[in-house]
């Protein structure tokens, strides 16, 4: 029998659509929090399919959580690989994805476009496939953004009774899009201050892509002390205030991790510090990997799973004083 998280179907079928918990065209929600609860709705639904709560609306939703992984994967262009993530072989998650893309056009095409493109004109960088509009800019200019045949991401601008013009560069996720687009909008609109941010948040995000990239990744060859170490160092070179939030977030991750490998070794996060020599041991240090272990559990794991991280954050020592010999 898989185990569930005690939702019943009925809770994911008014709690879990993937409209309540991913916000597409604004990149300044947190990318984890929304990655994190998208698939950890996943794998509670689909433990409930396994266990004979298979309604056609829930399947229909487990469904769509699916292609909307697949989806998260190329706009934030993070790895996925459906068996590692959500537990289910990699062809029967496609299967999923598929009977999704069948009942939306809409969604057919974005698949479609990130697949086999026989909708489109197949490689054509000037091939493209409107994704959404920018709601937030003057009511003069308009945004558009897009997908096109090399699945970059593009934006283009107009006004009221003129054509969009797509603009030339493309970018490998919407964020980076999405900021370039907000800064040619403050060239428009002549503020100096706003195109210097999204500038800097442009320069900035470039080097979040790495991290969002790896999000599903174990720590690999570099310990998570050390890890935690270089985001920390690239925090505190950020100067936007989107890239030192989105940098924060990564920050607040590293630290989350450090604390859940402490917890499974057994050890005090001090004594990981030590393991590493990546920094300096002190309680202040060990102290702020807890307390951003914590910020990262209240803003981006979901809330279904919350009091778990946080009992096991509970258990976590953070540092024991030496006794002299």
């Amino acid at each position: 029998m898989s185990e569930t998280t005690g939702c019943t179907a009925d809770w994911h079928l008014e709690h879990s659509s993937p409209g309540q918990i991913l916000h597409y065209l604004d990149p300044r929600r947190p990318f984890a929090r929304q990655i994190n609860i998208l698939t950890n709705r996943f794998r509670d639904i689909q433990a409930l399919c396994n266990d004979g709560a298979a309604s056609p609306a829930l399947t229909r939703l487990r469904n769509a959580l699916a292609f909307h992984m697949v989806r998260m994967s190329r706009w934030w262009r993070f790895d996925f690989c459906p068996r590692g993530v959500t537990g289910v072989r990699n062809p029967l998650f496609l299967t999923y994805v598929k009977a999704h893309a069948e009942r939306s056009a809409e969604d057919d095409a974005l698949f479609d476009l990130f697949t086999l493109q026989r909708h489109m004109h197949a490689g054509d960088g000037g091939h493209i496939l409107v994704v959404g509009h920018d709601p937030l800019t003057a009511p003069s200019v308009s945004i558009l953004y897009g997908v096109d045949g090399q699945r970059n991401f593009r934006f283009a601008t107009s006004s009221r009774g003129v054509e969009p013009l797509w603009n030339g560069k493309a970018y490998p996720d919407f964020a980076s899009a999405w900021l370039a687009a907000r800064a040619v909008h403050a060239l428009i609109q002549d503020d100096s201050a706003d195109i210097h941010e999204y500038e800097t948040a442009h320069r900035e995000h470039m080097w979040v892509r790495s991290w969002h990239h790896r999000h599903f990744h174990r720590s690999g060859k570099l310990p998570v002390i050390r890890l935690y170490a270089q985001a920390n160092a690239q925090l505190m070179n950020c100067q936007s205030a989107f890239g030192r939030a989105e940098m924060k977030t990564v920050v607040e991750r590293m630290a989350f991790d450090i604390a859940r490998t402490a917890f499974q070794r057994h050890m005090t996060v001090a004594d990981l510090i030590e393991e590493s020599d990546a920094l300096s041991i002190s309680l202040r240090s060990a102290n702020t990997i807890k307390q951003r272990a914590r910020a990262y559990v209240a803003t981006c794991i979901d809330p279904m799973a919350r009091p778990e991280m946080d009992t096991l954050l509970d258990r976590v020592v953070s540092y024991v004083p030496r006794r002299c010999p």
